[in-house]
C-alpha cells in the first residue's frame, strides 16, 4: 500500500468512525474450554497450541503485532495511527512490503461493527480484508494473508469484494 493510499485510509477511517457512532450491536464472547482427553493412552505433546478459535482479547496493538511474529508472520516497521476512530488504538505495520492494519476496541461489539462499516464506507471502492477477533481486528491485503494471520492468531476472516 502506498503512503497515498495509506492517508485515503485513514481519511477513511476517519469516515468510519463517524459512521460507527451509536451503531455497535450486542455480541458475546468467550473461550471455549479443552476437551478432555478419553484415552488412556500417552497423546503427543503438540509443538504449538491453536489460537483461541474467537481470537481471544488483546490490550495494545503492538500485542497483535508481537504474536503475529510469534507466530511466523513478521510485521515491522510499525506506527500508531493517530486519534483512530472507532477504535482505542489502531496502527499500521508491514509484512514483505504489504501493509496490515492492528487495531484493539473498547468492546467486542466495536469490534463487531469493524467490517461491515468498513465494507460500506469502501464499497465500490476497495475489497475489505479483515481479521476479527473479540476485541481486535487485522486488515491484510488480500484474503490469503488474512487466511495466515487467523491460523496465528484464531479468529474470523472477513471479505467483501469492492
Amino acid at each position: 500500500m502506498t503512503r497515498t493510499s495509506a492517508a485515503i485510509r485513514d481519511v477513511l477511517y476517519a469516515a468510519l468512525g463517524v459512521l460507527l457512532a451509536g451503531t455497535l450491536a450486542a455480541c458475546s464472547g468467550g473461550t471455549q474450554p479443552a476437551a478432555a482427553p478419553t484415552s488412556s493412552s500417552p497423546s503427543p505433546s503438540p509443538s504449538k497450541s491453536a489460537p483461541p478459535v474467537d481470537g481471544g482479547s488483546l490490550t495494545s496493538p503492538l500485542l497483535l503485532v508481537d504474536a503475529l511474529s510469534k507466530g511466523g508472520i513478521n510485521c515491522t516497521g510499525y506506527e500508531a495511527i493517530a486519534q483512530p476512530r472507532g477504535a482505542v488504538a489502531r496502527g499500521s505495520c508491514y509484512v514483505s512490503g504489504e501493509e496490515y492494519t492492528v487495531g484493539i476496541y473498547a468492546s467486542a461489539a466495536d469490534a463487531r461493527a469493524q467490517p461491515d462499516a468498513e465494507a460500506e464506507l469502501l464499497m465500490g471502492v476497495a475489497p475489505v480484508d479483515l481479521v476479527l477477533g473479540q476485541n481486535w481486528t487485522v486488515g491484510c491485503p488480500d484474503e490469503p494473508a488474512c487466511r495466515k494471520v487467523a491460523e496465528v492468531l484464531g479468529g474470523e476472516v472477513f471479505h467483501e469484494d469492492a
